[in-house]
């Protein structure tokens, strides 16, 4: 079985270009959503710790970076046929749990 061509492709500009991995690799999403998560987390992370001088905060650098995979998940679902709604809900459930764990840990400072 061969492959769609991106000039078979029904789409056009960035929708196109985001949706025809997907529609080719059905991990792509998942992937780039990893992805971005791990750069938002190492960047907080260590900026945190450039900026105090000490290390970083492990669980507001997961719970930013929680939240922002949350935001963009949910930016996905308004392109058709980009995102499913397991991968959102997902996305929801981890930005949930990293502010569940920031607040318990904060709690006990």
């Amino acid at each position: 079985m061969a492959y769609q061509t991106f000039q078979e492709f029904n789409q056009t500009g960035l929708a196109g270009l985001l949706t025809y991995p997907a529609a080719i690799v059905p991990q792509f999403v998942p992937m780039l959503l990893i992805a971005i998560f791990s750069i938002t987390f190492m960047g907080t992370f260590f900026g945190q710790a450039r900026i105090s001088g000490r290390s970083g905060d492990f669980f507001s650098s997961f719970a930013v970076a929680g939240f922002f995979i949350a935001v963009i998940s949910m930016l996905m679902t308004l392109v058709q046929g980009l995102i499913d709604i397991p991968t959102v809900s997902i996305c929801i459930g981890i930005s949930i749990v990293s502010a569940l764990l920031l607040l318990v840990t904060k709690a006990k400072d």
